[in-house]
């Protein structure tokens, strides 16, 4: 996971002739039918939940936008990180990419 609490490290991976992108840090997804249609979802989707954070739910903001995913969500973003960059030097299919969302870009 990124050690700078302002980029959120995500990912997306096709399923089932849909993709999934994912905010491991705020246990977040979205599904679109194409990569560039999941990954605006999210990015809509973290937006959300830091503005909410950040306006409504003031009290809790710190843990809310310090919160992590749950240990096993983040071994197997880091599986499949590996896994990814192994399989990419031998392989040229991309249904599984990774990308980081600046969050105060997002929010901003």
């Amino acid at each position: 996971m990124s050690n700078n609490p302002f980029v959120l490290r995500c990912y997306a991976e096709k399923k089932d002739g849909l993709w999934i992108a994912a905010c491991p840090q705020f246990t977040l997804a979205t599904q679109g039918e194409s990569f560039e249609q999941a990954k605006e979802k999210l990015e809509a989707q973290i937006k959300s939940y830091i503005v909410e954070a950040l306006t409504v739910d003031k009290e809790h903001a710190v843990e809310l936008l310090g919160r992590r995913a749950p240990l096993s969500t983040r071994l197997q973003y880091e599986v499949k990180a590996v896994a990814y960059s192994f399989m990419r030097r031998f392989s040229r299919r991309r249904d599984v990419r990774f990308f980081s969302e600046p969050a105060l870009q997002i929010v901003c």
